[in-house]
């Protein structure tokens, strides 16, 4: 229970810090992998239609094996936070990074995407993507708005 409590304080944390997409940081801007950018599209058409529990399914083996608990959260964190903004009027991706190392992850490959949203209920939002290839094929492992 230790290490699920752990992977969801993980994830938590880059939900909610935003530390790992500050201007400061040490990854690399560079120009989105179109296979990273189809995947990460993919991802937000699930969460744009209200399918919550789906977009959990989508992610990796290691982050969905926090276990129910953990997909709960998500579903309701998403039904609480993400639901009330509404559609989405536009989304338009304006920067992406790219890093080897993230704090708590193991070493692999990661991209960052940071997307300027417009919903039906907030015109001006952001909202930013990590996604990681850890299984020879693009997923997201992570995603915050505000």
């Amino acid at each position: 229970m230790k290490i699920s409590l752990f992977r969801l304080g993980t994830i938590l944390a880059l939900l909610l810090s935003g530390t790992a997409f500050a201007a400061e940081s040490p990854y690399r801007i560079v120009q989105p992998d179109p296979q990273a950018v189809a995947t990460a599209t993919q991802w937000l058409s699930v969460v744009d239609a209200g399918n919550y529990a789906e977009s959990f399914a989508m992610f990796p083996a290691r982050i969905r094996s926090g276990g129910d608990a953990f997909e709960e959260h998500w579903v309701t964190f998403l039904r609480v936070k993400r639901a009330p903004l509404g559609r989405v009027s536009s989304r338009q991706l304006v920067k992406a990074w790219f890093t080897k190392t993230l704090p708590g992850s193991p070493d692999g490959y990661y991209e960052f995407f940071h997307y300027n949203t417009s919903f039906q209920h907030k015109a001006q939002a952001a909202e930013s993507i990590v996604l990681t290839k850890e299984s020879g094929h693009w997923q997201v492992s992570a995603y915050r708005f505000k």
